[in-house]
């Protein structure tokens, strides 16, 4: 079967290739499972980011509105205030 040292070498190559090829295989097999997990990480951490904006900043964003649009009359009602308080105090 094997008659000189090449033929020894060229076996040991082609296994050496197979078991490469087979490895490389099972690397690709993995990082396919662990991307498909990473990619359904991230959906759900996307759809709590869209809740969290939808229940959260929404509103805060509602309530920053009205608070600039009343703002002027509230600083007119303490202006008023601070003013009675001056006249009182004299």
């Amino acid at each position: 079967m094997f008659a000189t040292s090449g033929d020894i070498l060229n076996m040991s190559l082609a296994i050496g290739f197979i078991v490469l090829v087979i490895f490389l295989s099972l690397l690709c097999f993995y990082a396919i499972l662990i991307l498909r997990d990473v990619s359904k990480v991230v959906d759900d951490v996307e759809e709590v980011t869209h809740k969290v904006k939808s229940t959260i900043v929404e509103p805060l964003r509602a309530v920053d509105f009205l608070v600039e649009k009343i703002k002027p009359y509230i600083d007119m009602v303490l202006e008023k205030r601070t003013k009675a308080k001056k006249t009182s105090k004299k």
